[in-house]
């Protein structure tokens, strides 16, 4: 095992969900005496660039990209990526508080009518429709003011999320389907490993977390199932989509045929989903965790899961999925 960088080369590495310029301090390969659980190989000290040492830091080589046209070429494909999921949220958002605003309007003028017109033999009825409304009313509001979810993606997730972008809207290139293995071997696989970890453990002892791994991980096959055809594809893929359901008869679930890539974007899209349902504290951060796991075993098995090379699209598919 080798570095790939030198000190004191300039570099690209990600914070967040950006990448950002930087320099290496120092690099060092870890094993696992020197590193943490899940941290072996090689590390780097950067210092981003204009930023105050404070934000020093150790990062692995997953996070690292070379300074080249490529390097520069992916940064700018992040941002481009962050700037339109971020006008996506905010244009969710209004959505939400607009449809909020109806209603008060709607109920206030209501109010208004019955009241310059005097009780009626309605009002019993307007009076209990009020009560629903208020009900409405707290319901909507207070999802607005619900703190978001947050379901961190590893930084080698992201690079796989950005190449996947890249190679569909920008390369014309699409996922070879049917997958294998699919979302649906994925989770069984995932759980398979869990349950065999837990074993090997001398002193393990069931855990409510253990007992609910199965509900979860079923729940994210039901979630990837409703998801995909409205939430998951790239406009592109839609002309796909729409044959590979005609040539199942729409008998087979989308989670037997899509597989890694799609479930990535999935875990992106997760916490808004979430954020809609009436899951519990302690359920969601179950659930959290449990996809955290996921994705570090993902990232184990990054080279059997994901695609290595995209299916290349004829000029008829191409004009298709543009009209």
């Amino acid at each position: 095992m080798s570095l790939e960088y030198q000190v004191k080369e300039i570099v690209l590495c990600f914070h967040g969900p950006l990448i950002y310029e930087a320099q290496v301090l120092d690099a060092e390969i870890w094993d696992e005496k020197t590193g943490k659980k899940d941290q072996t190989g090689p590390h780097y000290f950067v210092h981003y660039k204009g930023w105050n040492k404070k934000w020093d830091e150790w990062v692995p080589a997953s996070r690292v990209l070379k300074k080249n046209a490529e390097g520069e070429e992916k940064q700018r494909t992040v941002l481009e990526v962050q700037r339109r999921a971020k006008e996506e949220k905010e244009g969710k958002n209004k959505q939400e508080k607009e449809k909020v605003s109806d209603r008060v309007s709607g109920s206030n003028s209501r109010r208004d009518k019955e009241s310059a017109s005097g009780p009626s033999k309605d009002s019993n009825k307007a009076s209990k429709k009020r009560t629903r409304d208020a009900a409405f009313f707290d319901t909507e509001e207070a999802y607005l003011k619900r703190p978001e979810i947050k379901i961190p993606i590893p930084d080698v997730l992201k690079v796989k999320l950005v190449d996947d972008w890249e190679y569909i809207t920008k390369n014309h290139q699409l996922v070879t389907l049917p997958r294998t293995p699919n979302v649906k071997e994925i989770v069984e696989e995932f759980k398979a490993y869990v349950e065999s970890k837990k074993a090997n453990q001398a002193s393990s002892k069931p855990t409510r977390s253990d007992a609910v791994l199965a509900e979860i991980m079923n729940g994210i096959v039901l979630y990837f199932d409703k998801a995909l055809g409205n939430n998951l594809l790239y406009r592109f893929e839609r002309a796909q989509y729409v044959d590979i359901r005609r040539k199942t008869a729409e008998v087979r679930p989308m989670s037997e045929i899509y597989g890694a890539e799609h479930l990535l974007r999935l875990f992106v899209n997760l916490p808004s989903y979430i954020a809609h349902t009436t899951m519990d504290t302690e359920s969601v951060n179950m659930m959290r965790e449990h996809i955290a796991e996921l994705m570090k075993w993902m990232i184990k098995e990054m080279d059997r899961l994901f695609l290595k090379e995209y299916e290349t699209t004829t000029m008829q598919y191409q004009n298709i999925s543009r009209a």
